[in-house]
């Protein structure tokens, strides 16, 4: 018995011929994972997916930021664009370029002024309708200090508060909103009596008047056609701030009326697609564009956006002659 068992163990044992040769050694550093190429590949997929991304909301991003895009979108070409004031500093009043505004601010003005004047090369009186796409872009803020510019470079000037649904014009100037156009136009008060001149030489405002249920046919009344007519012989320019077209159809009828319209849209508020919208809109009624003002361009917190059309160092520079006069 003691032999058998011996004999099945022994049959259980497997011959081998393998041999130690070199005794295994611990590696320095772990195979996996890799620190500095993981690193490496995160850093570059990272990139690639941040950059997709951006790329990805711009192109989501419709709304007009720069110049260009009046040009490349609506057809427009550009008259210049105002920077964006702090509107704590200003507690609610309208920003105007003679009253102490910042000079980056007054002199993007006078750019748009230099640039609607060599827009035509038409003599006599001229009528322009400021409007805009919809409320909120500006476009009281650039048709007051347009006028205010226009003056200021020894014009006679009447501007116009044509926005009788929602008119500001009168409190830019501290003036009483009636008598007014609406006043004017029904027969209840005269000429004389509604436009007033304006601190600034050479400016006078005719304001809205009392809001009336129809501004539409107000404005398209040959009675209102006759009116601008007679002023072409007292003013050299007439400025109109119509309503806003995609509310209301008055800027179109005013527009009809016009020798031309300037268009206001506000930087990063104002979708492409409903920008080009009015501007269709306002070509159904055979207006003519002088061209588009971008207002509300944030130049100090997208300095690096705008570096292209504006940088810092002409603050400065209109700082240094404001100061030498």
């Amino acid at each position: 018995m003691q032999r058998a068992k011996e004999t099945g163990v022994s049959s259980e044992l497997k011959s081998s011929n393998i041999r130690v040769i070199d005794a295994a050694e611990r590696p320095r550093t772990p195979m996996t994972p890799r620190k500095g190429l993981n690193m490496m590949l995160g850093l570059l997929c990272g990139s690639i997916l941040a950059f997709g991304l951006a790329f990805f909301f711009e192109y989501l991003d419709s709304r007009i930021k720069t110049p260009d895009e009046l040009k490349a979108h609506l057809g427009l070409p550009s008259l210049g664009m105002v920077p964006a004031l702090d509107a704590k500093s200003w507690k609610g009043k309208e920003p105007l370029i003679h009253a102490g505004v910042p000079p980056a601010f007054a002199e993007a003005f006078r750019t748009i002024r230099t640039n609607v004047l060599f827009s035509s090369a038409d003599e006599g009186s001229r009528v322009l309708v400021v409007t805009s796409t919809g409320p909120g872009e500006g476009k009281t803020t650039v048709a007051t200090n347009l006028a205010v510019g226009f003056a200021q470079a020894g014009q006679r000037v009447l501007l116009i508060d044509a926005d009788m649904r929602r008119p500001r014009v009168h409190d830019v100037f501290g003036m009483k909103q009636e008598p007014g156009l609406s006043n004017l136009m029904v027969g209840n008060a005269k000429a004389s009596e509604t436009v007033h001149k304006t601190a600034v030489p050479g400016l006078w405002v005719l304001a809205a008047g009392h809001n009336p249920p129809n501004p539409a046919e107000l404005l398209g009344s040959q009675r209102f056609r006759d009116f601008l007519t007679s002023l072409k012989e007292h003013f050299d320019l007439i400025l109109i701030d119509s309503p806003p077209i995609m509310a209301v159809t008055d800027a179109a009828i005013a527009g009809n009326i016009a020798n031309g319209i300037v268009f206001v849209v506000g930087a990063e508020m104002t979708s492409r697609h409903a920008a080009r919208a009015a501007v269709e809109q306002l070509e159904r009624g055979r207006a003519n564009f002088v061209g588009a003002v971008l207002n509300r361009v944030e130049l100090e917190r997208n300095a690096y956006y705008y570096s292209h059309y504006y940088r810092r160092e002409y603050g400065a520079y209109y700082q240094q002659a404001v100061n030498a006069k």
